[in-house]
């Protein structure tokens, strides 16, 4: 692997796993492809805390690794992906938003073709977290952090922690920021709080601060070669062009 993989490694954002075909949603299928795509070339597909920690200790990211997250908490999770990560010996990230677990993805209209979507329940979750899986917050309602008030953001963050803390055993180490958009507020409350926060921002994680790590989104992972690509490094020219288009996007849309 490029650079022995010490230096940068892949955070991967997966949301549903289903077969609408919007933008937010792998296929089962696809997902059991890339998971068989890493075993096949030695890769292990982690937890952010493991990597997180692993990072706090040596000062590099665990090699021959690649960090698995799951935004939202869609029960699907639990269904499509859980199996496929036990058959492989893999864990993951799944952070959840509160409010809606045992409801739906009802915060907002949802991406073209996905419609209403169940999320988890709690039962559900607490059955992956017995099983390896680490569970993370991403607020009570997937609120935009950058259009609230500091106490609103705040408590946003905080809740969600307290949330799965009272219903679940264990800490809440690591966060996700609704949307990627991390105010001031928020990234201080994170560096307090947490171990790690992940943004949107669309590349490897390298030396960023653990409360702003950049994540690839599953959508540009469209076959099983980009997932070896994005291996070696060779996906990261292609992951740069992207994410300048996104950020021009962006501005002409005022976001």
């Amino acid at each position: 692997m490029e650079d022995g993989g010490a230096d940068a490694i892949a955070i991967v954002t997966y949301h549903s796993l289903d077969t609408s075909g919007s933008v937010v949603s792998v296929t089962p299928t696809a997902f059991a492809a890339h998971l068989a795509c890493l075993a096949e070339v030695g890769v292990r597909g982690i937890a952010l805390r493991e990597a997180v920690a692993h990072r706090a200790r040596t000062g590099t990211w665990p090699t021959r690794c690649l960090v698995l997250t799951f935004d939202d908490g869609y029960a699907n999770v639990y269904e499509a992906a859980w199996p496929i990560l036990q058959r492989y010996g893999f864990t993951a990230t799944v952070f959840l938003v509160t409010q809606h677990i045992e409801g739906s993805n009802d915060w907002a209209p949802p991406p073209a073709g996905l419609g209403a979507r169940a999320m988890l329940s709690w039962q559900q979750a607490a059955e992956m977290a017995a099983g390896g899986i680490e569970i993370g917050a991403h607020t009570r309602t997937h609120r935009d952090l950058l259009q609230l008030s500091n106490v609103a953001a705040a408590d946003e963050i905080l809740a969600s922690r307290r949330d799965i803390e009272s219903r679940l055993a264990g800490s809440v180490d690591s966060f996700a920021y609704p949307f990627g958009r991390v105010s001031a507020v928020a990234e201080d409350i994170v560096k307090r709080e947490f171990r790690a926060g992940c943004t949107t921002v669309l590349r490897r994680a390298r030396h960023e601060e653990s409360a702003r790590l950049p994540r690839v989104d599953a959508y540009y992972l469209q076959s099983v070669d980009a997932v070896r690509r994005l291996l070696h490094g060779q996906l990261d020219r292609y992951l740069t062009f992207r994410r300048c288009g996104r950020m021009v996007r962006e501005m002409l849309s005022g976001v």
